[in-house]
């Protein structure tokens, strides 16, 4: 009798166990992380805001740019993910739209603080045919640099991220791996839009390629109407063309070079065109850019990143000179030491240097924008758990 129930007991052990692991494999996880910065602009504009940039505009001020909760797990082969930030990155993220018809990112809100869902989609990978699919609001499939700093290379962001590509999307998108390669494709409501602002659905493609440990990459496109719609014209007809290609190559352990290439294109822009009648028209916007983005890793400890950026605005649809063949140039050089205090706190400073082809860009402390140049210094503290 007690070998039956000692047999009994085990076995009821092993039933417990099994079901917690289950309990355990579908509990969702829950992390997150605090990023907080004080940044100083010495041009010292009088608005107090730095031109051309976008999580950073503010100067002179501490800033919780980040407090973020991230929440996400799988039940029943469908895995599910979530972000809530609240800050100032929050205010700037935003989805909303882009403007009626300026062409232009939303402006950012300098001092505001803001809830925001960063990133909310289901996922689900089918058995059969390993076809991958994803729906509901996710980061885009274009650059380097990403909304949460703690995986950037530097605290600040650069032209590339704030002036050439989207934020998110609300869409859905299918994708299918086999080997080195994975596919997506998918359709959005736009760039950085909750709801469509008008009958065009923006086209979503991405091709990514691991080459080798030492080599990976991919390639973007995004192609769609993005204003919304005013009296007397129909802005589904104008699109606006994105296309993007980003690399990381690790030459040895320590090292890696983050590369990126971008163009793009948007149809009956703000810009100050004229047509054959000498009837002032919206202009087509081009643009286009490269920037390279190394870490290096002395330590667990230490580690030094770095961004070299060259960003050709042809007409002034994103910088915002909107005068057709007044091309500008920005670049920007920054260099950031940081620091891993613990396994959660991280300490960064980033020294930045900013620089235009055209003299009323950055602002000075006496008012105007006088200034082709400008530099900046920041720091920062993130807490991940």
């Amino acid at each position: 009798m007690s070998k039956r129930k000692s047999h009994l007991r085990l076995a009821g052990l092993l039933l417990v166990s099994t079901l917690a692991a289950q309990v355990r494999a579908e509990a969702p996880r829950i992390s997150g992380f605090i990023d907080t910065t004080y940044n100083y602009d010495f041009n010292r504009p009088k608005s107090r805001t730095t031109a051309l940039r976008s999580f950073d505009r503010r100067t002179d001020s501490f800033l919780l740019n980040n407090a973020q909760i991230q929440i996400d797990g799988s039940k029943d082969g469908i895995g599910y993910l979530t972000k809530l930030a609240y800050g100032t990155d929050a205010s700037v993220f935003k989805s909303g739209g882009t403007g009626a018809d300026a062409g232009l990112p939303t402006a950012p809100s300098t001092n505001a603080y803001n809830f925001e869902l960063a990133e909310a989609y289901l996922t689900y990978k089918c058995p059969i045919t390993g076809i991958m699919l994803k729906a509901g609001k996710f980061v885009t499939t274009e650059g380097i640099e990403v909304i949460e700093s703690k995986d950037d290379a530097t605290i600040t962001r650069g032209f590339l991220f704030g002036l050439a590509e989207p934020y998110t999307h609300v869409g859905a998108m299918a994708g299918y791996a086999i080997s080195k390669v994975d596919l997506w494709v998918g359709a959005a409501n736009g760039w950085d839009l909750h709801t469509d602002n008008n009958y065009g659905k923006t086209l979503l493609a991405k091709l990514g390629l691991n080459l080798c440990d030492m080599v990976s990459g991919s390639v973007s496109f995004i192609y769609g109407a993005e204003k919304s719609p005013v009296a007397g014209t129909n802005y589904a007809d104008d699109r606006r063309t994105s296309i993007d290609t980003t690399w990381a190559i690790k030459p040895c352990k320590k090292l890696t070079l983050n590369l990126q290439g971008n163009a793009g294109t948007e149809e009956n822009t703000n810009i100050a065109d004229r047509d054959s009648n000498g009837v002032a028209d919206g202009g087509v916007g081009h643009w286009y850019g490269v920037g390279i983005q190394p870490k290096y890793e002395f330590n667990n400890k230490l580690s030094l990143g770095a961004r070299y950026e060259w960003f050709s605005d042809l007409d002034g649809a994103r910088t915002g000179n909107g005068v057709t063949g007044a091309t500008t140039i920005a670049q920007n050089l920054t260099i950031a030491p940081q620091v891993n205090l613990t396994d959660s706190l991280v300490m960064r400073v980033e020294y930045r240097h900013d620089w235009t082809s055209r003299t009323t860009v950055f602002e000075r402390e006496v008012g105007g924008f006088t200034g082709s140049d400008t530099n900046s210094a920041s720091a920062e503290f993130i807490y991940k758990f």
